[in-house]
Parts: C-alpha cells; structure tokens; sequence
C-alpha cells in the first residue's frame, strides 16, 4: 500500500467518523430547551432537593440526639452531685457521643427513592420555580437599573481618584475599577409582590417535603431555604450547567434514559470533536501541500491555534470574548510586526533593533504627557515627536549597518539590548518634571506611566468601536492598522520601494543598474526605526500604560517571530505576511492562558509558550537562511 494510499484510507476513517459525532450532536442538541431536556432537569432536581433534604434531615436527627442527651446528662449529674467543672465535662462528652452514634447510624444509610412518591413534591417545586425565576428576574432589573443610575458618579469618583494618584506621583492599578455602592437599593413594590407570592409556594414545597421527611419542622426548613431555593432555581444556568450540578450531587440515578442526558449534556462537545476531525483529515490529506506552501511551522501553529478554539468551546470558554481580545492584541502589536517589513526588504534582515524605534516613540509619548497635551493632540503629537527621534536614530543606525554587511543579525541584536540598557539610566537622568512620570521620592521616571482620559488612552480603541454580541470590534485600532498597511505597501510599489527591494533581494546586481545600495538600505532602516515608534505608541494607547526600563528589550523578538509565522523569511516577507502572523501569534497567546488554566490550574503555560514560540520560530528561520552574507 502506498503512502497516499494510506493517508487517503485515514482522512475517510476520520471523516466518517466526524460525520457520525456532528450528527450525533445535531440530533441531541435541540433536546435541551425541548420537553425531554426539560423532563431530564426536573429528575436530577427533584433527586439533588432530596439528597439535600436528607442531609438536613440528618443534622436534625443529630440535634434531636444532642437535646436529649445534654438533659439527660444534667439531671443525672444534678443526681451524681457533681461539681460544676465535672457537670459541664459530662455533659459535653455526653453530647458529643450522641453525636457521634447518630452519625455514624447514617453515615452509611442509602435511602430507597423507588419508595418515595415525589409526585406532590415535583408539582410543588415546579410552581416553586416559576414564582421564584419571576422574582429572581425582577430583583436583577432593578439592581441593574440602580447600578446604571449610579454608575456615572462611581466612575467619575473613580477617575478623579486615579488622577489624584497619579498627579501626586503615586502608583495606580493597570486598570480602573469603578465600585458602585448598592447598600442605597431598595426593593421595589413589584419585588416585595412576587417575594410575598414565592414565600407561598415555598411553604408547599416545604409540606411535600415534610410528607418525605417527617422529622422535618418548621425551623429546619427555614434554614434549609437558601439550599432548596439554589437547587430549584440559578440565574443564568443553562442546560449544561445545571446537569453538571445535579449529577456532581450525585442525582444520575434518577434517570430514566442516562445515555439520553449524556448525550444531550454534551452534543455541542462531539459536533466540536467531529469539526476537529475533519481539520485532522483535511490535514492528513493535504499535508503534503500544506507543507510545501505555508512550511511546517505554520502549519503547527495554525492547528494549534484551531486547537485552543476547540478546546476554548469544550471547556465552555467564550470564544467571543478571547477572539475578540485576540484581535485588540492583533491591532496593538501590528504596527510593530509592520517594522519587520522594510527591515527585511531592505537586506538588514530581521531588525531586532527594533528598540530603537520603541524608545523614540516611548519619548514622544512622555513629551505628550509632560505638556500636558490632551486626547488626539497629544497623541498626533507624540507620533511626530517619536518620529523624528526615530529618523535620526535609524539614519545613524543605517550608517552602522552598512559598515557592517553580512553581520546584520548579530549587530541588530546586539544594538536593541545596549540601547535598552542605555535607556535605562537615560531614564533616571532626562529632566522631566510630571509628577505623573517621576517617582514620588528620588529621582527619574516610574517603571509604569499609567495613561488615562487627560492624554491617549484607548483612543484608537474606542474610536467608532461597536459589538456584535460579546465580541468588540476595535474599529479605530484596525483602521490605523490597515492604513500603516496600505501606506507601507504603497511605498514597495513606488519607485524607492522598488529599488529597496532589489537591493535587498540581490544587492550586487542592483548596485550594477545603479541603485545606491547604502542608501536603500538607510531609508529601509529609518523607515522600520519610525514604524517601531509609531507601533509603541499605538500599543501603549491600547495597553493604557507606558513601559519603560527593560520592558522594550524583547518587543524585538516578539514582532519577528510573528511575521515569520506569517509566512515571511529572513530575506523576503509582504504585508498579508503581517496580518497573517500577528493574528496567529496573539490569538495562540491570547487563547493558550485560558485554557491551559482549566487544563493546569495556577499553570504559567501561556508565558512558556510565548517564548517556545518566540525562539522557536526564529531558529527554523535562521536554519533556512543560511550564513551567508549578501552583501
């Protein structure tokens, strides 16, 4: 048997197999809002009420055993003349061994439910549900209601705070937490009517349940109504969550049809592994042209990355919620991946002086804030400062790179860590004065800058933002981010883009037609400088802070390792590359936390992975550059 034979004979086992589970799963998934998923909850309610019924039943037998055995043991110690000291003594072993006994009779007690008749009980609480959902959902619209009421005075106190810490130099949290204080909410009169009417119905609950348990009174069932009241009903729970509940409460029992339940409990789960099935047939069967195409790599870390989608949907993880947070982290970090690009076009290969570019634009930054230069001024203010910086560092930079060819990599990096350790006793000495940047004692600027409504905080995230359930579309990050695009793909189709990148993919043959090969090269890296300055900013804005210190020594390696994901090398790369890799990368990081927490609690996984990825990467590309030198 061949080898494309074989691969053939397991995408069809594979696909038959995936076809079968997403049928599987269609055919139980409308169960759960039908009558049947309906019937199915009701068993496992009524078996979960009772089993916590019985506990409480169980405790009232003890308290029952420890009332008669602390009066018998007092009047035979009033009998015996003991002292006081020895009286109490006596009585508290006597209680605590009535306890015991009766504990020990029911530890192992199995209570036969095919002998109870819960047909009185079951039309209790579902009456009792009713009346209890009407009540439950008017109590949460009016606590929203005075939320939202309060919620602009809580905000403003807690912004006012915030710029109070920050002006005096005090360190804020990375994000602003608004307290709404709700001890002011009053229960409505429609509250107090549907509370009074689900009193009433939990009275008939608490009679049926007296009929089961006859040891039950009036005061254990006051205690017992918080339990009974979270068995019958939760806000919010849905199929899923409430099977999971009542069968960890041990109530599976109950049902008639348990495949059934199974089935229905997790028929979204098989469609996912029947969709994961396909990919894996779909890979197997064309993996060879995904190979050749996309490389090994990216191949991996697109199945891993369809992976962490599935498994996110599996644990019940809102998809929405982290590919939405996948493309903010696309948005913020894109501009900086976008610097690879000249870098590379140019024959300085990946620029992992990218620093160079963050500290020009970590530097407008804190200009805009030392002038106090507030919303879009500031920010367009800060960009035009960073870039002029960055002009001048990244023609200096260019000069070095040219006098030493072939050596790019290795210079590059060298450059971005001596620049960040330079930084970091430039910031100790540069003379700003903002009590927002300094430290509040001593001298030179904060680790952290929090950013906040006086400067560009989120102002590119919040512009024309809108969602779509609970994904968030950051409509003004993408937009800036698709316009540094265009104007970068632009400038490759103009006739300096052109000439840079024929000095880049063959430098001998373009300085032969004329082209000045150093100073392609230079526009290439002043070029890069700049977008590395203009890419901080746009991070920080949607970060909300300004790191400084060590915090750009690595940016270097994250922004290549992304845009070789994307499918570019060390020689040649585009702009879909950018896009491409940014979005696989941040989505691997954004979706790996997550879901390694609910695989490994307390797991630093994501952070692993991040820098396996990062190095990873940059190892292969290396690996398939070569050595040797194109100048």
């Amino acid at each position: 048997m061949t080898k494309s034979n074989t691969k053939r004979i397991i995408a069809i086992v594979l696909a038959v197999l995936a076809l079968a589970l997403i049928i599987l799963g269609a055919v139980h998934m409308p169960k759960r809002n039908s009558a049947q998923g309906e019937e199915i909850l009701a068993s496992l309610r009524i078996r979960t009420l009772l089993n916590a019924t019985g506990d409480g039943v169980v405790e009232s037998y003890v308290k029952i055993a420890q009332d008669e055995a602390r009066k018998q043991a007092t009047e035979e110690a009033k009998a015996a003349g003991l002292k006081s000291g020895d009286r109490m003594a006596a009585i508290r072993n006597a209680v605590a061994k009535a306890e015991e006994e009766v504990r020990a009779q029911y530890e192992n007690a199995e209570t036969d439910y095919s002998t109870i008749d819960t047909d009185a009980l079951s039309a209790a609480v579902d009456d009792y549900l009713v009346d209890l959902k009407n009540y439950e959902d008017c109590r949460a619209a009016a606590e929203k209601a005075y939320y939202d009421a309060m919620y602009p005075e809580a905000l403003a106190k807690a912004e006012a705070d915030r710029d109070a810490k920050l002006a005096a130099g005090q360190e804020v949290p990375e994000t602003l937490t608004v307290t709404v204080n709700m001890s002011g909410f009053k229960a409505t009169e429609e509250m107090l009517v549907l509370e009074a009417k689900a009193d009433e119905t939990f009275v008939a609950v608490g009679e049926a349940l007296k009929g089961i348990y006859p040891v039950l009174d009036d005061a254990a069932l006051k205690t017992l109504k918080k339990t009974i009241s979270s068995v019958v009903y939760q806000a919010g729970a849905d199929y899923t969550t409430l099977y999971d509940q009542y069968m960890a409460a041990g109530s599976g029992a109950a049902l008639t049809a348990p495949t059934t339940a199974f089935l229905t409990r997790y028929a979204d789960d098989l469609m996912y592994l029947g969709v994961g099935l396909i990919i894996a047939a779909l890979t197997v069967l064309f993996s060879e042209m995904l190979i050749a195409k996309l490389g090994i790599p990216r191949v991996i870390i697109g199945l891993f990355f369809i992976l962490l989608c599935l498994l996110s949907l599996f644990f019940d993880l809102s998809l929405e919620v982290l590919l939405s947070n996948s493309l903010v982290r696309m948005g913020m970090n894109s501009i900086m991946v976008l610097a690879m690009v000249p870098g590379i076009q140019c024959g300085i290969s990946l620029n992992l002086g990218l620093p160079i570019g963050l500290v020009a634009g970590l530097v407008g930054g804190l200009m805009t804030i030392q002038f106090g230069i507030p919303g879009w001024p500031g920010f367009l203010f800060a960009i035009a400062v960073g870039c002029i910086i960055a002009m001048i560092a990244g023609g200096l930079y260019g000069m070095l790179l040219n006098r030493l060819k072939g050596e790019e990599m290795g210079v590059t990096t060298y450059v971005g860590f001596s620049i960040v350790s330079l930084m970091c006793i430039a910031w100790l000495v540069l003379p700003f004065t903002s009590l927002k940047l300094r430290w509040p004692l001593g001298t030179g600027l904060r680790n952290t800058i929090g950013l906040d409504s006086s400067n560009f905080e989120h102002i590119l995230d919040d512009l024309l933002a809108f969602k779509i359930g609970d994904f968030t579309v950051p409509t003004g990050l993408l937009l800036f981010m698709l316009l540094c695009c265009f104007l970068v793909w632009l400038f490759g189709r103009s006739k300096t883009g052109i000439a840079m990148k024929a000095v880049g993919n063959n430098p001998r043959f373009a300085e032969a037609t004329g082209i000045n090969v150093n100073r392609m090269r230079i526009i290439g890296t002043v070029l890069s400088t700049v977008l590395g300055a203009v890419g901080i900013l746009v991070y920080s804005q949607s970060y909300g802070f300004m790191q400084l210190y060590t915090a750009p020594r690595q940016m270097g390696f994250v922004a290549a390792s992304a845009i070789l994901i994307g499918g570019a090398s060390t020689s040649r790369c585009k702009v879909s590359h950018v896009l491409i890799g940014t979005f696989l990368f941040q989505g691997v990081l954004t979706l790996g936390m997550p879901v390694a927490n609910v695989l490994v609690p307390g797991s630093t996984f994501s952070e692993t992975l991040r820098i396996l990825i990062s190095n990873g990467i940059i190892l292969y590309a290396l690996t398939k550059s070569g050595g040797a030198s194109r100048g």
